[in-house]
Order: C-alpha cells, then sequence, then structure tokens
C-alpha cells in the first residue's frame, strides 16, 4: 500500500471516475478513495465525486480481493468494477483466483459475457445470499427479499418507469410505509 497526501487522492479519484477509459488501474483508484473514505467517511466522499454510495463501495471491493486477483487488475488485465463486483461476490478466495485466470484467459471482454460466466460458476441461491451477508460492511444493513416473478417484474418494469434501480423503488417504498402514521392499538 502506497503512502497518500490528500490532495493526490483526490486528483486520482476525479480522472478516474465517471470515465468508460480509465487512466489509472483500479487498484491504485480503490487505495486512493480507500485513503480518503478514511478521512471523511464514503458519504461525503461520493457526495464530492458524485456517486453513490454503493459505488464507492464497489472501488474499494477490489482490495478485498486475494493478491493474485488484485495483480490482475493492477496490472489492468482485469479492468472493470463491475467485474471486481462480481468476483467479490463470489466470496470464496479460490474460487476468485479461479474465475479470475478464466476472465483474463476468456476471448470476450465484455462485461455481460464474464458476468453470465461468473454466473455459469453455480453459486446456489443460499450460498449466494450468505456470501453477501458475510461480505457486507460494518454499518449497513441488508435484508434480503424474495418476490414471486410476477412481483419482481412488475417491481422492475415500475423501477423502469421512473428510472431508478430496483432496489432504489423498494427502499422509498419500504421507507414511505414506515413513515405513514399507522393508528396505535390501545
Amino acid at each position: 500500500m502506497r503512502k497518500w497526501d490528500e490532495a493526490t487522492a483526490w486528483a486520482i479519484a476525479f480522472e478516474n471516475t465517471g470515465k468508460k477509459k480509465r487512466p489509472r488501474d483500479l487498484v491504485t483508484v480503490a487505495e486512493a478513495m480507500d485513503y480518503l473514505t478514511e478521512l471523511h467517511g464514503s458519504k461525503a466522499v461520493a457526495r464530492k465525486l458524485n456517486l453513490s454510495v454503493e459505488m464507492i463501495r464497489q472501488f474499494l471491493t477490489v482490495l478485498d480481493l486475494p493478491g493474485g486477483v488484485k495483480e490482475l487488475f493492477a496490472s489492468r488485465k482485469i479492468d472493470s468494477v463491475d467485474v471486481a463486483k462480481e468476483l467479490f461476490a463470489l466470496g470464496d478466495k479460490k474460487r476468485q483466483e479461479t474465475m479470475a485466470k478464466a476472465i483474463v484467459n476468456s476471448p470476450s471482454k465484455d462485461v455481460r459475457d464474464i458476468k453470465r460466466l461468473i454466473k455459469s460458476s453455480n453459486l446456489g441461491v443460499k450460498t449466494a445470499k450468505k456470501t453477501v451477508l458475510d461480505a457486507k460492511p460494518k454499518g449497513l444493513n441488508v435484508f434480503i427479499l424474495d418476490f414471486d416473478d410476477e412481483t419482481s417484474k412488475k417491481i422492475v418494469f415500475e423501477s423502469r418507469a421512473q428510472k431508478m434501480k430496483p432496489a432504489e423503488l423498494v427502499r422509498q417504498i419500504v421507507t414511505n410505509y414506515l413513515k405513514k402514521k399507522r393508528p396505535r392499538k390501545s
């Protein structure tokens, strides 16, 4: 891990977010963001970079990958935040390394193809839920909701209509429900 000063970390964070082609590798960007979140917190960094807190967290997942996988990101053999997120979700270090090597050797570098490759590794639903809950950062509350197919489709349709992510729509619905004043039982 390199030593940072705040001005350099901000410069790296600004020049490497919101662009399709970053001048720096993801490990460097993640280290700069990690330094900044240690100083200011993820909400303040997200606000200043005009990103979501979730996006900051996705950048930081690169730092939690095994050394060999991190090296592939540092050398830019893998250079996608989405791929880092997918690899991180696998949980098991051995599987992360195996999948990272498969991604590097994959003829397609399209993120959708890579996601299919990772998903085809047959991570069961229960294991996936456990992995997500085990990997959540301290201070973040995660609730896993199961919906039938019809309800899921309605949520996706409505979220598209409102131009938001399905998770944001569900969060908004739950928040609004909890804010409603309900009559108290005597």
